[in-house]
């Protein structure tokens, strides 16, 4: 994964996507501590990517696994994922620790998922490759690290119920999951193509991302994906 311009950027996808970092300030409207003026920040990013006459699709995010149609949006819509094969669409999440992921597939479809503990439970992820071509790519982007994710003994037992053992850190005094393991394992199972993740730790890393975390309220990075005009 690349940074440049305070965005990573993967290899993987050939068309417009990213993860931006705090460099390009908070991208999420709400209570957060980050740089305040978000509408701002979401103009100059805009401008950058040259994508302000696409039509901008952010669910309300609530931890569900609920996936949108892009084409059927509402503004306001309740949402962890969203998808589109038409490149007149932006289509983007925030998180500031939770899990992003970016999917891609040649034949002309996009998605993007917000993965929380509860999403990842819930099954955010296989739902929102079970709408998709089969076998697109996945990128994974920055978020909390097994190492900064201490849960409670029985979020653990939930997470290795589902996903093994192999999720759970019991080094610690308190258990730790490995979220983006678990994302990685459900990937793999619905069979994507290719996968790429950053292991970049939110929390570890104040210099580069918010970090709710760490700081107990912040700003928000944004994941976003688009086709290319032509695709």
């Amino acid at each position: 994964m690349i940074l440049k311009d305070g965005i990573f950027r993967s290899e993987l996808i050939p068309t417009l996507h990213g993860f931006t970092t705090r460099e390009l300030g908070n991208l999420g409207y709400g209570r957060n501590s980050g740089d305040p003026d978000v509408t701002a920040n979401r103009l100059r990013l805009f401008e950058a990517l040259n994508v302000k006459n696409r039509a901008h699709i952010q669910p309300k995010q609530v931890h569900s696994a609920t996936v949108i149609d892009a084409n059927r949006f509402v503004p306001g819509q309740e949402g962890d994922a969203s998808f589109t094969n038409s490149s007149q669409h932006l289509l983007s999440v925030l998180t500031a620790d939770c899990v992003p992921i970016l999917l891609y597939h040649s034949d002309g479809v996009v998605a993007v998922v917000h993965a929380g503990w509860r999403g990842l439970l819930h099954g955010v992820i296989p739902n929102t490759l079970s709408l998709l071509t089969k076998n697109p790519v996945a990128v994974i982007g920055p978020a909390i690290g097994t190492c900064c994710y201490e849960v409670s003994e029985d979020l653990s037992k939930d997470f290795a119920g589902k996903f093994g053992e192999i999720v759970v850190d019991r080094s610690h005094p308190k258990p730790h999951v490995d979220l983006v393991g678990a994302a990685i394992q459900q990937l793999q199972q619905a069979g994507v193509s290719g996968l790429e993740a950053s292991h970049l730790c939110t929390r570890c890393h104040p210099e580069l991302f918010f970090s709710y975390r760490r700081d107990g309220s912040s700003g928000r990075q944004m994941a976003f994906v688009g086709l290319r005009m032509e695709d």
